[in-house]
């Protein structure tokens, strides 16, 4: 239930919930898919600290970990602020 009602949320906010689910790392195209953003938003993400991609090969990558960070530090959900039931495990998905 609790992952139903996060997933709800995230949705709402823009977030491509089913492919944040799928694996643990992502391409940038990927990560771009999952926020639902620019290239150049992505890149905004990154100067502001609040995503930090790992480079292989000369390509990005993203764990995600970090991209459930990025999405905490845009959105801090608190269970003083919302009426979701099990507020204090919502960042518990997937």
């Amino acid at each position: 239930m609790k992952e139903t009602q996060m997933e709800e949320v995230l949705k709402t906010i823009g977030i491509e919930t089913s492919l944040l689910n799928s694996k643990p790392v992502f391409t940038r195209e990927e990560t771009e898919k999952i926020f639902n953003c620019t290239h150049q938003t992505l890149k905004k993400f990154e100067k502001r600290s609040w995503i930090k991609p790992n480079k292989f090969k000369n390509r990005n990558y993203y764990t995600r970990a970090d991209i459930i960070n990025c999405i905490k530090i845009q959105a801090p959900f608190e269970s003083t602020n919302h009426q979701i039931e099990g507020l204090e495990t919502i960042w518990d998905i997937g």
